[in-house]
């Protein structure tokens, strides 16, 4: 039997759906800290608690670790030291690192971005994931970095739009920004993606690598595609402008698309057009 493979924040929308594609043939661990897990053998545990993961990883010794765990309310906790934990705890006991990482390490203003250029991060958010990628590499120099965008599941509960459709069916007008560009991907795109990484040989696997959706979609248009996978009125949705934002904490990066030419040369499968994603749910879901 294969070594374990531990994926941290297994009740999240990616952590959950890799447990759910796991390949066969490793058992799979998961953790946990609110909701507990389903699909794996999970363990509760506060990953900013070096200790605590340490134990935690000398239990189940595992080959290859995937942090996917992260939280926005105390990033220095839930990003910074938890990745810091995570990352020690997994060159303590030898294993493989997949660490999950974000576009918003850029500033947006010299898109598009490939896995060599230099993170300039604007927002706090941005900041504590740049911190969380330099203690990684610093702690464990063959990891894996991914830097991803934004992640949906058309058709299941997913926080990254979820209040958007909300509000389509309460009849409440919503404002999505025009002016700002990501490269959203499906989930199950991302999880295969990750995948088929994790079997890649360790020296190979190395380093940066961006894995998003091949299409730059502003909020506005993802509203619009959403309404339409759902079947709900698109009236109320209304193109906003960030630049023109009052009372914003901070600014917001305007540009984040990103290059994948390590993915397109390295790995089979491809991340699909998030609009071709949503169009064919659509589909289905009028079939059905």
């Amino acid at each position: 039997m294969s070594a374990p493979v531990l994926v941290t924040g297994g009740a999240g929308l990616l952590g959950s759906t890799l447990l759910t594609t796991a390949p066969a043939g490793s058992p799979v661990h998961a953790t946990w800290r609110r909701s507990p897990v389903a699909g794996a053998t999970a363990h509760r545990v506060e990953l900013s608690d070096p200790a605590a993961v340490r134990d935690l990883m000398g239990r189940v010794r595992p080959g290859l670790v995937v942090h996917t765990a992260y939280g926005k309310h105390d990033g220095e906790r839930d990003i910074a030291a938890a990745s810091r934990s995570v990352a020690a705890a997994t060159a303590a006991v030898g294993a493989d690192l997949v660490h999950l990482s974000s576009d918003v390490v850029f500033d947006g203003e010299y898109a598009p971005y490939a896995e060599t250029d230099a993170p300039a991060p604007i927002s706090q958010y941005g900041r504590w994931k740049h911190t969380a990628e330099r203690e990684v590499l610093r702690l464990v120099p063959e990891a894996a970095v991914v830097r991803t965008s934004l992640i949906l599941a058309p058709l299941r509960p997913d926080p990254t739009t979820a209040w958007i459709v909300d509000a389509i069916r309460a009849g409440r007008g919503v404002d999505l920004f025009v002016d700002q560009l990501r490269c959203p991907i499906a989930v199950e795109d991302l999880a295969g993606q990750l995948w088929e990484l994790a079997g890649l040989p360790t020296s190979d696997r190395a380093g940066v690598w961006h894995l998003v959706g091949p299409e730059a979609l502003s909020r506005y248009t993802l509203g619009l595609l959403l309404a339409r996978q759902l079947g709900l009125p698109a009236h109320g949705i209304r193109p906003g402008y960030s630049s023109a934002r009052s009372g914003a904490s901070e600014p917001r990066p305007r540009d984040l698309r990103l290059t994948a030419a390590r993915a397109d040369a390295a790995l089979l499968r491809r991340a699909r057009p998030i609009s071709e994603v949503l169009a064919g749910r659509a589909s289905l879901a009028e079939r059905s």
